[in-house]
């Protein structure tokens, strides 16, 4: 009886084993149940809305205000978008100065598809538009009790406001703008805020310069200068345009390669922003064609005579393409740690591969 039920080593090797084999195989098929419950919790499912229980599961908080350019840098994080996302957002607004569809802030490059799906659900624009609110964007310089009447010394077309015993002075929002103000005393790392106010709402500080001239200037109202293909001579057509300042806008309309929006304009140095908007209705892009530069052919030397690209820009491009190989789109220039996304969306219209 004893020699009957006793075991061998070898079989008792083996029952061990086996019990083994069968513990992992129940261990597998747990794992395996819990993971495909786990996966279909946060499915997302294509070509339908979000709905309200779905949000709760991404833990996203939707902003009171479903216009999204009323949207902060908050507004977009409790979205659950990062800080690059909100950078090429901002960006992208700003060139095109407000969304005004969903159509026109889905063509951001920032958003996936599954971003769209859910910002769907979310936003929301107004049906008609008050032709009255002509919002705006702003970089406020400072708010002072008093007024303050040396800051148009410094500073061309300023806008203020009076609010709560206060007055606030704004620039417009733009690069030219941008860089005056951190060249000057009123500039602080955090004090660079852009924000939407309603010009109609907004009083003007007038520039204390003059650009009448003894040409006596008849401008009918269906006259339209097209910026692109424009001559200097065209050019003195225009209101406090001489030839100075006719040969500069051609010449940096050649640097550039082209304008591809109006108020690229007021780069060009002795063009003020009250100039541009005393004149800013006769003007027009017909065409729209860029001289581009072919980044995968291009020297050193062809990309930094570009007014956008400094010589350390073009050195990283051209070093860029040494080591990685011919460029395969213009979105590669975005591994390259010192191009921003602000850079990038102001030359990519003058490149091409």
């Amino acid at each position: 009886m004893k020699n009957n039920l006793s075991y061998s080593p070898a079989q008792r090797r083996g029952i061990i084993f086996m019990f083994l084999i069968i513990g992992i195989y129940f261990v597998y098929l747990f794992y395996i149940q819990n993971y495909n419950s786990e996966l279909s919790s946060l499915e997302v499912l294509q070509g339908s809305s979000i709905s309200k229980v779905e949000m709760k599961e991404f833990k996203i908080q939707i902003p009171y205000n479903k216009n999204p350019n009323f949207w902060n840098n908050n507004d977009w994080i409790l979205l659950g978008f990062s800080n690059k996302q909100i950078r090429i957002i901002d960006n992208y607004k700003l060139k095109l100065d407000s969304f005004v569809s969903k159509k026109q802030l889905f063509s951001c490059y920032a958003f996936t598809n599954n971003h769209k799906i859910m910002l769907d659900t979310i936003v929301e624009f107004p049906k008609s538009i008050d032709k009255t609110i002509n919002l705006k964007s702003f970089l406020l310089i400072e708010s002072e009790q008093k007024p303050n009447y040396d800051i148009n010394k410094f500073f061309d077309t300023i806008y203020y406001e009076k609010k709560d015993d206060r007055f606030y002075y704004y620039l417009s929002y733009n690069f030219k703008n941008v860089e005056q103000l951190k060249s000057s005393r009123w500039w602080s790392h955090n004090d660079l805020k852009k924000i939407n106010l309603d010009i109609n709402m907004l009083k003007i500080i007038i520039p204390n310069k003059s650009y009448e001239t003894k040409q006596s200037w008849r401008i009918h109202n269906n006259f339209v200068l097209n910026i692109n293909l424009s001559d200097t001579s065209q050019w003195k057509q225009l209101k406090g345009i001489g030839s100075k300042r006719a040969s500069q806008v051609v010449k940096y309309r050649n640097l550039l390669g082209g304008f591809n929006n109006l108020e690229q304009l007021k780069e060009v140095y002795s063009i003020s922003d009250s100039l541009y908007d005393s004149f800013s209705k006769f003007l027009e892009i017909r065409d729209s064609s860029i001289n581009q530069i072919n980044i995968n052919t291009c020297s050193i030397d062809q990309l930094k005579k570009h007014p956008y690209i400094k010589w350390n820009i073009a050195n990283s491009i051209v070093s860029y393409r040494k080591q990685h190989g011919l460029y395969k789109s213009l979105d590669e220039l975005l591994k390259i740690h010192i191009i921003s996304d602000e850079l990038y969306i102001k030359i990519v219209s003058y490149l091409t591969i």
